[in-house]
């Protein structure tokens, strides 16, 4: 790691409107020897460091990392940089800059909260990641939100538990995935559905009709996972005719209320593959990637959820991962000799060689 002790000492020298001269008296060296320390050409001795601290009012630890506890910005800006990373230059340079961060900062809670779970979004554009690959990505991060759920830190607890059951998942491990689970608290009742009636009765209108808004655009994705968990028990049961009838009343649901609807085309296309039907899988294939070009989060024109504000602004990069996942899996195989579908595919590799914005400092 690269130590900026240099820009630490030209910091607390200036605080006290210090010259390099002043200092060099104070611990008995050469003004040219301070000013190597500041350009970072050398480093002071070790046996100059507790002197050098003191003189400057300040510890040998932040003469090593003036940083030891990282602003809520500074890790929002980590956050934004790794995203942007991930999306313009690839997985490998998006998960080799968030390790990075995590060593230079290996105390920061927010940092490995923030950064730990960034990965999920961006495995499925790097295609040549094999299960090994991937299950040790998942191990890493596990251990990352371990380390958050050991510190007690409250504000994060409850989430990092939620995201290391899904990474468990993963992994299969399912003892521990259940453990965590059941060491959540046990809500009988969501108190985001009371909030509402005490902000209208307040005359809170607008944080009211908010409010509700998120709780429906929250549950109705929870209903949309649920109805195409259930639609795949039926296939697994071979009930094709109970699946069917599931992903269609989610792609209606999803469709009235104008939100992501990803999961319901992928099961109606299954659906119709699976019981050989290319013909329909084909026809709602073509409605998926009309819906994958024209993604917007903008609901500003929904009476239902025009006060959300959706997490992803800019839909670009979702839907490359989107076009992505229809092109690599393997249960769109039957449909790949068909020209409709040469036809969807060159559509969906536009998506995937459009430029997202890059970062920039």
């Amino acid at each position: 790691m690269e130590l900026d002790m240099g820009k630490v000492i030209t910091a607390k020298r200036k605080e006290k409107s210090w010259t390099q001269e002043q200092l060099a008296q104070a611990v008995g060296v050469s003004t040219p020897a301070v000013s190597k320390w500041e350009t970072g050409a050398t480093y002071p001795d070790i046996t100059l460091l507790p002197p050098i601290a003191r003189a400057l009012n300040t510890t040998v630890d932040e003469l090593f990392s003036y940083q030891n506890e990282l602003s809520d910005n500074d890790v929002s800006g980590f956050t934004q940089k790794a995203t942007s990373l991930y999306e313009a230059e690839g997985f490998d340079a998006g998960w080799n800059y968030c390790q990075k961060l995590l060593q230079e900062f290996p105390n920061s809670i927010p940092l490995k909260f923030y950064l730990g779970n960034l990965f999920q979004s961006f495995m499925i554009m790097k295609t040549d990641l094999g299960k090994e690959d991937i299950q040790s990505c998942y191990r890493q991060a596990a251990i990352l939100y371990e380390e958050v759920l050991l510190s007690g830190y409250p504000k994060f607890t409850y989430h990092a538990t939620l995201i290391l059951v899904g990474f468990y998942t993963m992994l299969n491990e399912l003892d521990r995935a259940e453990e965590l689970l059941d060491s959540l608290p046990k809500l009988k009742t969501d108190p985001d559905f009371l909030y509402p009636s005490i902000y209208a009765l307040r005359g809170k209108n607008e944080e009211a009709m908010k409010l509700t808004q998120e709780n429906i655009r929250r549950y109705i994705s929870r209903v949309s996972h649920g109805l195409s968990l259930l639609g795949a028990f039926a296939r697994e049961q071979e009930d094709m005719d109970k699946a069917c009838t599931l992903a269609k009343m989610n792609l209606e649901i999803t469709k009235l209320l104008g939100i992501s609807r990803e999961i319901a085309y992928a099961d109606m296309i299954k659906i119709m593959v699976a019981r050989g039907d290319k013909e329909a899988a084909l026809t709602y294939l073509e409605e998926y990637t009309q819906h994958i070009l024209e993604l917007s989060y903008d609901y500003a024109k929904s009476p239902v959820f025009n006060r959300v504000t959706e997490k992803f602004q800019d839909p670009s990069y979702v839907k490359k991962v989107l076009a992505q996942s229809i092109l690599i899996d393997k249960e769109y195989t039957p449909l790949k000799e068909e020209p409709r579908y040469l036809q969807i595919v060159h559509r969906l590799r536009q998506v995937i060689d459009t430029q997202t914005h890059t970062f920039r400092e």
